[in-house]
Parts: C-alpha cells; sequence; structure tokens
C-alpha cells in the first residue's frame, strides 16, 4: 500500500509578479496628480466665480483686514485726502454700485501700497515721500482701486484658501492653523503679472480721464527704479516684487503719457501739486 505524502507547497501561488514597493508608489502618485488636479480645478473655478460674488459678502469677510488697518488718529487730514482722492479716480473706473473704497494711511517709512478684501486701501508715508506730485500719487493708487474692481484681492484670497487647505488636508495640519496662517496674509496679498498689467492698464486710464493728461504717471516707478540701481543689494519693495519688469513698465507708462500729450499745449500738461501736510512726515514717523 502506498504511503499519502502532503505535496510539497509551491511558493508561487497568490503572489504577484509585481512590486509591493512599486505599487505603493504608483498609487501614491496617482492620488498627488489627482488632488493636484483638484486643486488646480478649484483654483480656476473660483477664478472665474469670484466676480459674481456679491461685494457685500466680501465687504463682511474683511472684517478681521479692517480691524488690521484701523485708520490712523494722528493723521486725519492726510486720511480725508487719500479718501476724497480715490473716491474722485473711482468716479472714471466704473466702480459697481455698493463697491465702496476704504483709504487707510500708515505712518511706515517702506515705500507701498497695497489693496485687500472689501475694498481697503492702504498707502504708506513712505510711498507719498516718494512722488513729487498728485499725478504720481493717483497713479499707484488708481492701480490698487483697479485691483478692487477687478476682485483681485478675492480671488488672490479664494485661491490662497484653496492651496492651504489642500495641503492642511495632504499634510495634516490643523484647521485652526490654516485660519490663523489666511487672517494673517489678507492685509498684503500677491497678485499676478496679468492682473498687475490689467490695474496698470486701467489706472492709466482713470488719470488720463481725471487730469486730462498722463505727467506724472510714472514718478514712483521711476523713483523706486533709481533706489534698486543705486543699492544693488537691498531688495525692491513688496509694492513692486510680483509687478512687471520695473524698466518696460516705465516706459510703457512714458509712452502711454507721450501718446496722450501729442495733441495739448504745454499749460495743459501741468501736474497737480501735492498738499503740504502730505508729504510733511508725521511726529512718529520722524521718530522711526
Amino acid at each position: 500500500m502506498a504511503v499519502y505524502e502532503n505535496p510539497v507547497a509551491r511558493d508561487d501561488v497568490n503572489v504577484t509578479a509585481h512590486s509591493s514597493l512599486g505599487e505603493f508608489v504608483q498609487l501614491s502618485l496617482a492620488l498627488a496628480a489627482g488632488l493636484v488636479i483638484l486643486v488646480v480645478a478649484l483654483t480656476y473655478g473660483f477664478r472665474w466665480v469670484a466676480p459674481w460674488i456679491p461685494f457685500g459678502f466680501e465687504q463682511r469677510i474683511a472684517a478681521p483686514v479692517a480691524a488690521r488697518l484701523a485708520p490712523a488718529s494722528e493723521a486725519p487730514a492726510k486720511q480725508r485726502y487719500l479718501q476724497n482722492l480715490a473716491e474722485q479716480l473711482g468716479q472714471h473706473m466704473d466702480l459697481p454700485a455698493g463697491m465702496q473704497l476704504q483709504l487707510h494711511w500708515s505712518n511706515s517709512r517702506e515705500p507701498n501700497a497695497f489693496a485687500t478684501l472689501g475694498g481697503h486701501i492702504a498707502i504708506h508715508q513712505g510711498l507719498l515721500d516718494s512722488v513729487q506730485s498728485e499725478n504720481g500719487l493717483a497713479m499707484v493708487l488708481a492701480h490698487e482701486i483697479a485691483h478692487v474692481r477687478h476682485r483681485d484681492p478675492l480671488v488672490s484670497a479664494g485661491s490662497g484658501l484653496i492651496l492651504a487647505s489642500s495641503m492642511a488636508l495632504l499634510l495634516g495640519s490643523g484647521s485652526e492653523s490654516i485660519v490663523g496662517r489666511t487672517t494673517a496674509a489678507l492685509t498684503q496679498l500677491q497678485f499676478s503679472r496679468q492682473q498687475e498689467q490689467a490695474a496698470d492698464a486701467a489706472a492709466l486710464n482713470a488719470l488720463l480721464a481725471h487730469y486730462g493728461h498722463l505727467q506724472g504717471a510714472d514718478e514712483f516707478f521711476a523713483a523706486m527704479q533709481a533706489q534698486s540701481q543705486s543699492l544693488l543689494q537691498q531688495a525692491q519693495p513688496e509694492f513692486l516684487q510680483t509687478h512687471p519688469d520695473s524698466a518696460k513698465r516705465l516706459a510703457l507708462i512714458r509712452n502711454a503719457a507721450k501718446q496722450a500729450a501729442l495733441d495739448l499745449q504745454p499749460e495743459q500738461l501741468q501736474r497737480t501739486a501735492l498738499p503740504d501736510f502730505v508729504t510733511a512726515a508725521s511726529a512718529s514717523t520722524r521718530q522711526k
């Protein structure tokens, strides 16, 4: 009688021919690619939706920004002057009904200006001291108004929040840290080169409508270019970091000014002087 023996088990049963590590890497890459596609789709989708969001909603969510940019009580005259100038320029920029501008003066010596959520615009004393006329100030101010008009702050803030939330989901960061970082970043938003170029074009149109010419529109940018050339190791002011190349930008502005002046007489090209109280540094500024 034959003796039964268990057969030797094969070692290739239920074993895939592929590497487990390789499959893990492939799945991880597919997941990462899917997340990237989703984030890109959400970001560009928000850019399309943002202009349709009521401005009143944007003003409500801008409360943290407004708190950080509270009007300076030490310079009410500057505050009123900037507010009045912004409203005059806004009349030439087709602002939708209900879109209100709120100007904020800062005693910072940094030559900077920025627009953020809810129509809030900040102008630093350093910028006021960098221009020679109201025309030069108006170019920067109209540029920031154009960002508000184009809803660029909302687009930038929403896109940034989508990206931060996606990274937090991927890396496991807490939602509280997302809110904290986002709120802190809302005061100064970054805009794309295309948004900056569109804001420049709108600002030039507004200046031409308001003053009848574009003389002085290049003052601030010329001053910043001269400063960067004399201090090669010094970083550009934040206002210029994401903006078009300074030399090309100056050339475009000056060419537009030249074209606008072709049919005008010299007496029609006079720049508007800045009030003395605008360029005079406040006590707190001098102490810095």
